[in-house]
């Protein structure tokens, strides 16, 4: 098998445990319009999922209320941008990056979180890590699973997408790695959406806890 020299990373739900951010503000817009404090598991199930079905869950909105969701997603998201930054690198994860930096292997972040969030939280969480990359929707028009994010990673580092994997806790991550021709890793220990079922997404790789990532690392 091919050697992996680019791990491209999802951002939430991977890397960063930011469940207790995005709980914090489900709570105060939940508060805001009267209602009592949610499920954190219920939160920390849709995060990967995105702003849109947390505004759901927030106000108990159906999926026809398209109008409200968005004003409440924009509610949430200002929320989210002014009091959150608490948000803590899963366990092991630094060890896997600091592995990565010392066999000099490329290594990134594509992420759906728009660029004014992630930039600021990567500055703050990986700024001594320094990640190669932190590709965002805004730099490339599109929010995956369009493979266009991994493409551009693959560009930026001049690796092939063949010596190329993406890790992350969604079926879209490993939906858009598959599309960029890349392998894949699927983080079990991530946001799972409730229901959902890792071993059906197809992944070529299952990880239960970071710490795994590091026998990819040795083994490729």
């Amino acid at each position: 098998m091919e050697e992996i020299q680019l791990y491209a990373f999802d951002l939430d739900g991977t890397l960063l445990d930011t469940a207790p951010d995005f709980f914090s503000a489900v709570n105060k817009l939940r508060k805001a319009n009267g209602l009592e404090s949610g499920d954190f598991l219920q939160v920390r199930s849709r995060v990967s999922q995105g702003a849109a079905s947390l505004a759901r869950y927030s106000l108990n909105l159906k999926e026809n209320q398209k109008e409200e969701i968005e004003k409440f997603r924009l509610e949430l998201l200002a929320i989210y941008e002014n009091c959150c930054l608490d948000a803590k690198l899963f366990e092991g994860i630094n060890q896997v990056l600091d592995s990565l930096n010392e066999k000099n292997k490329n290594w990134g972040i594509v992420t759906n979180k728009p660029r004014r969030f992630a930039e600021r939280i990567v500055n703050e969480k990986f700024s001594s890590l320094q990640p190669d990359f932190l590709i965002c929707p805004d730099d490339v028009g599109v929010r995956k699973p369009s493979p266009k994010g991994l493409k551009l990673a693959c560009k930026l580092v001049k690796v092939s997408s063949k010596n190329s994997i993406y890790i992350g806790d969604h079926f879209i991550d490993i939906n858009s790695g598959k599309s960029a021709k890349m392998r894949t890793a699927a983080a079990a220990y991530g946001y799972i959406p409730e229901g959902d079922i890792v071993s059906n997404w197809g992944a070529d790789f299952i990880i239960n806890h970071p710490r795994e990532i590091n026998r990819i690392i040795e083994s490729y």
